[in-house]
């Protein structure tokens, strides 16, 4: 059985506020983008500025960290691979299973788990996975409802994925 309820619960609750941060999700909503009569709705994908955007300012400066990074996680990834043979050579010369030995490799590997976890969610950030290119435009945009403040609505044909 699952003997932390608590961390399952704080995880999921951590994914549905990313998942309706990064898609714009509110419980009361905005006034819709009103489209010019004779455009068909079907034919039309709302897109929004990702320029003055929060997560894009922490992105780039995360960026900045970018190159650092690799030494980083190979240093880190280094230390956690030498404190579990560490741990496996006690026990192999012991000769038996002493369950002490994992606790502090076990506690490093989650650490390290949740660093590596953040650093790629702020790295690459929600407008990462949203972003379009609108042809004419040499804006950053990003796809999102017609709700969103500063939707535009462009025809579906002018927006590609970069």
């Amino acid at each position: 059985m699952n003997k932390k309820p608590g961390l399952l619960f704080a995880v999921s609750v951590f994914t549905i506020i990313i998942v309706a941060a990064s898609f714009h999700l509110s419980l009361g909503g905005n006034d819709p983008v009103k489209l010019r009569a004779g455009v068909n709705p079907d034919n039309v994908l709302y897109v929004c500025s990702a320029a003055n955007a929060s997560w894009a300012q922490v992105s780039q400066a995360m960026h900045l960290l970018a190159k650092l990074a690799p030494l980083f996680f190979s240093f880190a990834g280094i230390v956690l691979l030498f404190s579990w043979g560490w741990a496996l050579y006690q026990n192999l010369l012991k000769d038996k299973f002493v369950e002490d030995a994992y606790k502090n490799p076990w506690n490093l590997t989650k650490v390290f788990f949740w660093i590596v976890v953040v650093f790629t969610v702020v790295y690459l950030t929600p407008n990462y996975f949203r972003r379009v290119d609108v042809r004419g435009s040499e804006e950053q945009w990003v796809l999102c409802d017609n709700t969103s403040d500063g939707a535009r609505a462009v025809n579906y044909r002018a927006v590609r994925l970069p």
